[in-house]
C-alpha cells in the first residue's frame, strides 16, 4: 500500500516515467472511495479502465448536484485512442469542486527514461503535490533510444552518449538538476520508484536514498506499507 499522506484539497501532478499512469490510476481509485476525487491529465492518456464517470469537458458540471459525490471522475477530451488536455483555465476551475484532483504532467511514449524538452513537464500553478516516478530497473543498461523517450536531452542531462551504460549517479542527476525529474515542479516533492517487485537489488534503492539526502534533496520519499 502506497501511503501519499497528503490532505483534502491537494492537487498530486504526477511526472517523469517508467509507471505513471499505474501510478494515477491506483491513487485515483484508492481516494475515490471515500472522496470525489477528479483524474485528468495535461498530456495524453489512455482512457483508464475503472472511473465512475467520464466526461470531454467541464459543462457536466452544469448537469449534476453539488457538492459531488464520492466517486472517481475522469474528465479530459478525447483524442483518438487517448484522452488529452483541458485548457489549463478549465482545470484550475474544476480542482474547487472535487476532494482531490490527480493529474498525470508528463509524457514520455511509455518509455522507461526520458529528457525533459524546454514546455515539459506541463504543471497546473495549483499543485501542492509534484510526485516524480522513477524507474530503477534499468540501471546497468545502455543509454539506447528503445528506452529513452528525447535521447539527446537526456544525454545531455546526465552528461553521457549513447551506449553508455546507466548508473546509480545517472539516476541521481535525473532527479536533482534543475531540468530533470522535478523541473517546473509545484509544492512538496515526492520520490516514488516504480516496479521495485522486477529490482533483483533493492540495496540500490537505500544507496540513492543515501547519496539523495547527502546531495541536500528537499523533498519525501513515497512509502509503501
Amino acid at each position: 500500500m502506497i501511503n501519499l499522506k497528503n490532505k483534502k484539497g491537494d492537487v498530486v501532478s504526477i511526472v517523469g516515467a517508467g509507471g505513471k499512469t499505474t501510478l494515477l490510476n491506483y491513487l485515483s481509485n484508492k481516494y475515490s472511495g471515500d472522496n470525489s476525487v477528479l483524474m485528468t491529465t495535461t498530456t495524453k492518456i489512455f482512457i483508464p479502465l475503472n472511473y465512475d464517470y467520464l466526461y470531454n469537458n467541464i459543462k457536466f458540471l452544469d448537469t449534476v448536484s453539488l457538492p459531488l459525490k464520492n466517486s472517481l471522475y475522469v474528465v479530459a477530451p478525447k483524442y483518438k485512442d487517448k484522452l488529452s488536455s483541458l485548457p489549463m483555465k478549465d482545470l484550475k476551475t474544476l480542482i474547487k469542486y472535487f476532494d482531490y484532483t490527480f493529474v498525470e504532467a508528463d509524457g514520455s511514449r511509455m518509455k522507461p527514461l526520458k529528457g525533459w524538452n524546454e514546455s515539459e513537464p506541463v504543471i497546473c500553478d495549483d499543485t501542492t503535490i509534484t510526485i516524480g516516478v522513477v524507474d530503477l530497473t534499468h540501471i546497468g543498461k545502455r543509454i539506447d533510444k528503445k528506452i529513452i523517450h528525447r535521447i539527446e536531452l537526456f544525454c545531455r542531462l546526465v552528461d553521457k552518449k549513447e551506449g553508455d551504460i546507466l548508473t546509480i549517479d545517472d539516476y541521481i542527476k535525473i532527479i536533482l538538476e534543475k531540468e530533470g525529474l522535478f523541473k517546473n515542479s509545484k509544492g512538496k516533492k515526492i520520490i516514488y520508484f516504480s516496479k521495485v517487485d522486477l529490482m533483483e537489488d533493492l540495496k540500490i534503492i537505500k544507496k540513492i536514498k543515501s547519496k539523495l539526502y547527502d546531495k541536500n534533496f528537499d523533498g519525501d520519499i513515497l512509502d509503501i506499507e
